[in-house]
């Protein structure tokens, strides 16, 4: 075979590997996708309803405060008896806001709670709640 077309070879097989890298890169951290929020969701509020703390903490590892916001969450929602569904809708590629609405235990009571969620390097975790992480000196508040 001629230098030549080993070199042209070399140089296409070089593009399509390229191209296909870039494809698969793409393609995990589409900010667009919700792929996998339904089972996110799902799964934080089995575990919620079950005051379940480990498994929280666990599933909400990709955050760095993921740890307190779970004791914050199961001490303010957990055991709870949530029977609900969610809405989501973004304004802003990667971040999302969901909303909870159906009933808790006793009685039936009202459950309507909204979170923002971000996905990033294809993970999903939940904005904290106030007060998990400590607002830095200086910084603005937000709370009206």
């Amino acid at each position: 075979m001629r230098p030549r077309r080993r070199r042209v070879r070399w140089a296409a097989a070089g593009a399509a590997t390229a191209a296909l890298l870039l494809l698969t890169s793409c393609a995990e951290d589409d900010p667009t996708s919700t792929e996998g929020l339904d089972p996110f969701l799902a799964t934080y509020v089995q575990l919620l309803n079950a005051s379940d703390e480990p498994g929280l903490v666990r599933h909400l590892s990709s955050h760095p405060s993921g740890d307190k916001d779970a004791k914050a969450r199961v001490a303010e929602f957990g055991g709870q008896g949530w029977a609900v569904k969610w809405t989501k809708a973004s304004e802003f590629a990667g971040a999302w806001n969901v909303r909870f609405r159906g009933t808790r235990d006793p009685g039936s009571t009202p459950v309507d709670v909204s979170e923002v969620l971000v996905r990033e390097d294809g993970e999903w975790s939940f904005a904290p709640l106030p007060g998990v992480v400590p607002k830095p000196p200086g910084a603005a508040d937000t709370t009206a």
